[in-house]
Parts: structure tokens; sequence; C-alpha cells
């Protein structure tokens, strides 16, 4: 097999599952509200900045934890927590080819206590804000290709689009060509962990300071193994079908340490209205993000004459194939990451001891990866007796990527979510049950080098319980 040949082969595979070329993009650092903390600003959709006056508010406006005239004590676990990201239109030959991926797991997100300490109030937390954990196996057969376009010298921005691969590739797939199997390996875990100290103290009467020094750390660890079997034609010679193995193994390490300091400020102008500040930035200390790839595929000689050779997939593990392949090697590159700096304005209304109404916004910074974003929560809860409360709320999620999503290549998927909870109160405790739902829709590019884009669909529930005690 020639060299030609064998690029055309290699492109053949790219083209077709090309998401395994950009699986960085996959994971979901790219919003900012995956994981809600603590159980009364879950139940709220996250509209806590305005109240945060019990132990998650140390990570939602530690200035509220003024408020909090006794020690608490707090924690929340999701009982259970599940997304799934449907990939369609994977190719413009394959239309109706779907991908789904699946992040599943239990994670204790949340862990606070807040104390009366001199002047102010002291306390201590640990959050969860990120948690991905994805394990699976798929497997394909029979993919189509796109059809070759003969001219490559004067194919159009439309041929382009409607192939799949841009003007850097020379060589399209025959319509013959196809991967008549492929399996495909996906380990991804992402957590982000934060742990620190605050205090918070009163300013006047209606006026409080508070501020939270989180230690920050992010480990993940990404692993892809795409194998495929690829069947093609001999462009020297029509009676030849020509088999190649290739295997395209990807990972990502990466372990990030910081400070992520947060400062608040709450203030209640009048009776029955609070106001809420709340700024937050990280700084990374140290970092070891490392993306690798390495492809082996068959070498250029592994030929076989079409009357010798089955025309189906599960003919094709009987080959004796040749043992030398023609490996590329380890390929790394580091990418600094620069996380944004973030505002938050929330107003809650105290309509009466029993009824309340709760609004964010949050603003995020633009940085050298991340695009400007934003996100709105709102809130309502309500006491049915002294002894049960009830509360919903809604929320955003949007992606902090461009919206052009074929020149920019990160996906750009705008999510939305609902929670709801009860609560039951003693005279030193409580305990929450909650519910949560996210959705979303956008575009992803799971193609390295082409304008071509897929429609993508998000879907996540979660349940969680959480306890608190006051001393």
């Amino acid at each position: 097999m020639n060299t030609v040949k064998q690029f055309k082969l290699k492109t053949l595979a790219l083209a077709i599952a090309g998401a395994s070329m950009t699986m960085p993009v996959l994971a979901d650092e790219f919003h900012y509200r995956d994981i809600l903390i603590g159980d009364r600003a879950a139940g709220l959709g996250g509209a806590y900045t305005a109240i945060s006056d019990d132990a998650s508010g140390l990570y939602y406006n530690p200035a509220g934890i003024v408020y909090s005239t006794s020690t608490k004590i707090s924690g929340s676990v999701n009982a259970y927590n599940m997304k799934t990201t449907t990939y369609s239109g994977i190719s413009a030959s394959n239309p109706n080819q779907e991908w789904t991926r699946t992040s599943a797991g239990m994670v204790a997100n949340f862990f606070g206590v807040v104390q009366p300490l001199g002047p102010g109030v002291a306390g201590f937390s640990i959050a969860i804000p990120n948690y991905e954990l994805e394990d699976q196996t798929d497997n394909f057969t029979n993919l189509n290709a796109a059809k070759r376009l003969q001219n490559t010298t004067s194919f159009t921005q439309a041929d382009i689009e409607k192939y799949g691969v841009n003007e850097s590739g020379n060589f399209y797939a025959d319509e013959s060509d196809a991967i008549t199997r492929q399996r495909i390996e996906y380990n991804n875990e992402d957590t982000t962990t934060l742990i620190g100290a605050s205090y918070a103290m009163p300013i006047t009467e209606r006026l409080s300071f508070g501020a939270t020094l989180y230690g920050y750390t992010r480990k993940k660890e990404l692993t892809l193994i795409m194998d495929s079997k690829i069947k093609g034609t001999d462009p020297t010679d029509s009676n030849k079908v020509v088999y190649l193995d290739d295997v395209f193994i990807q990972k990502i390490q990466t372990n990030e340490l910081g400070l992520q300091p947060r400062i608040g400020i709450m203030w209640s102008p009048v009776d029955k209205i609070s106001i809420g500040l709340m700024a937050q930035t990280t700084f990374i200390l140290s970092q070891n993000p490392e993306s690798c790839v390495r492809s082996i595929r068959a070498t250029p000689t592994q030929q076989y004459q079409i009357t010798n050779v089955p025309n189906t997939s599960e003919g094709i593990s009987t080959f004796n194939k040749l043992e030398d392949n023609e490996n590329t090697g380890w390929i790394c590159q580091t990418i600094d990451n620069k996380l944004p700096t973030e505002f938050n304005l929330g107003v809650a209304y105290f309509a009466s001891n029993a009824l309340l109404f709760s609004g964010d916004f949050s603003f995020a910074t633009a940085t050298d990866r991340y695009e400007a974003t934003w996100n709105a929560a709102g809130g309502a809860e309500y006491f049915l007796n002294p002894t049960w409360a009830v509360r919903g709320g809604v929320y955003t999620n949007n992606a902090n990527t461009h919206s052009n999503v074929s020149e920019y290549k990160n996906p750009h998927i705008n999510e939305i979510g609902g929670t709801f909870s009860v609560t039951r109160y003693t005279k030193t405790s409580n305990i929450t049950v909650g519910a949560g739902m996210l959705s979303g829709k956008g575009e992803a590019n799971l193609f390295p080098n082409s304008s071509h884009t897929q429609d993508v669909k998000t879907l996540g529930v979660s349940f969680y319980v959480s306890t608190s005690a006051s001393f």
C-alpha cells in the first residue's frame, strides 16, 4: 500500500469516527453550574447569594453567615447523579447516526460548619462543584463513508461541509469504503474540590462583610481507545480490497492546585429585602495538564485479493494479519488552564415568615480558553407549617464557549434546570430530600478537520439527601 492510499484510509477513519480525535472538548469543563451546592440553596435553584444564612453560605456568600446565631453543621449527598449527552448527525453521509455518552455516580458534594467567634462568625467547608464519571464501551459496525470527490482542486465550501473534510485533506473515501467494525472505550474521571475557612462580621446593623479562602484542587484522568477495522479499495486495482487496522489512543491527565478567595457583602436596605454581592477568582499555583495521543495502524503492505476476502465484518477476525505495525509514538501537549473571575448579585424578598422569593445573576469573565458567560437563577420557599417546608427553583447553565462551533471546535450547549425539595424540621435539626433536572441543546464539532457540526442534547437528573443540625 503506497503512502497516498495509507493517508486515504487514515482520512476515512478520522472522517467517520472523528469524535475520538477531539475528546478534550467532550469533558464538561465548559459550564459552571453542573452541581448545585447545599440543601436549601439547591432547592432554590442556587439563588442563594442574598440569603446564605446557613453553612452553605460559606460557598455562596460568606457575608450571610453573620445571621447564623448558633453553631450549625450541614452535610449533603447526591444519592444519584446522572447525565446523558447525545450527538446526532455524526457525519454528513450518516445523518441518522447517534452517539450517547453517559455519566453517573454518587458524591458527597458538601460539608460545612459555622460557629460564632469573637465579633463575627467563623466557618469551615468542603465543596465539590464539579464531578464527572464516565466509563463505557461502544461498538459500531458497517459505517458507510462519504463519496470521494474526484477533482479535489476545485471543490467548493458546500462540498467541504457536505463531505466532512476541509482543504487539508486531498483524498476522500469511495462510496464502497467503510469502517466495518469500530470499538470505542471511553473512561473519564474529573473532580474539582474546594476546602477552606471563612469569617464574617457585621459592619452595621444592616450591612455585613465576609470572606472565604478555599484551597482548590482538580484531578482529571481520561483514557480513550478507538479500534477501527477499515475496508477500502485499492485505487490502482479495483479488484483488490484493502483492510486496515487503525488504533487511536488518547490519555489526558490533569492535576491542578490553587487558591480560590471569595469575598461577599450582604445588605438589607429595607425590611424584607436583602441584597448580596459575591466575587471569586482562582489563582493556579501548580498544574500538570497534559494531553497525549498515539496512533497505531497496519503496515502499508497489508492488502488482500478481493476473491480471497469475505465481505462481512465477522470474517475479518480470521485474517492472517502482519505483525509489524507503524507506530507514530506518543505526542503530548501541555496547556495552561486559567479560570475566570466570577461576580454574583442576588436579591431576596421575605414576603412573610412563611414565604420568600430569591433571584441571582452571575457573570464570568473571559480567559484565554473560555468565553465570557452569564447565568441566572430564581427560587421560592414556603413553610406549610413550622415542621415542613417546600422549595422550588429554576436556573441556567450556559456554555463558556464561542457560539461558532465549526470554527472554534468546542461544544456550545446552553442548559436550563429545575429543582424541588422538601424539608422536615425539628427543634435542633432538619432533613431535606430533593431532586433536580437539567437539559440543554446545542452544537458540537467531533471532526478535527471539518466544519461539519453535530446537534447535541443533554439530560441530567439528580437526587439528594441532606441533613443539618444546630447546637
